[in-house]
């Protein structure tokens, strides 16, 4: 009895043993059936990017920020991203869900997005509202091929699709079905 017993305890002993050995490492370019796999995650993302003489020049935030291994991009809530020119806001673009690219080189806002200017000396407020923009921040370029509404005190500008680069001069190109309403001064 005490035999069978004995083996008994082996048996539970190895199996627990080969039950609890770690998992041998995935090769790379395993198929994964095609699933993202998460590997992190994070409740209020503020990142913030300085230029060289240490100013501000680009902060994004959201609410929260999921990384996938397999590919390397980053999903955000309700992200935010403001461009600062002299260390100062210039440029607020926020949308309902965006995705950033592994080498941070594109931001992709999806759903009703929208850019604001505050008004300044220069120049008056401004709003435009469209969906799906994509965002380049080092070259500060953004672009959308969705319907755009530009509104800028009584004026306004309708178009299908957009091109504006921030980095001063500040430049806006609609390239096709523009209408606006202008209001002289």
């Amino acid at each position: 009895m005490r035999i069978w017993l004995l083996l008994l305890l082996l048996g539970i002993l190895g199996y627990t043993w080969w039950a609890s050995r770690p998992e041998p490492p995935e090769e790379h370019g395993a198929a994964d059936g095609g699933q993202q796999i998460q590997d992190y995650y994070m409740d209020g993302l503020d990142l913030r990017q300085f230029d060289n003489s240490g100013r501000l020049r680009h902060r994004l935030q959201a609410r929260d920020m999921h990384h996938f291994r397999n590919s390397g991009i980053t999903r955000l809530t309700a992200p935010s991203y403001v461009l600062h020119e002299e260390g100062r806001p210039v440029w607020a673009i926020s949308a309902q869900e965006g995705e950033l690219s592994a080498d941070q080189t594109l931001l992709q806002l999806f759903g009703a997005t929208t850019i604001e200017r505050k008004a300044d000396e220069n120049h008056p407020a401004m709003q435009i509202r469209t969906a799906n923009l994509r965002i380049y921040p080092q070259t500060e370029h953004v672009e959308t091929d969705e319907a755009v509404t530009v509104t800028s005190e009584q004026n306004w500008i309708e178009s299908t699709g957009m091109q504006a680069w921030f980095k001063p001069p500040t430049r806006i190109l609609f390239p096709a079905q523009a209408r606006a309403h202008y209001v002289a001064q």
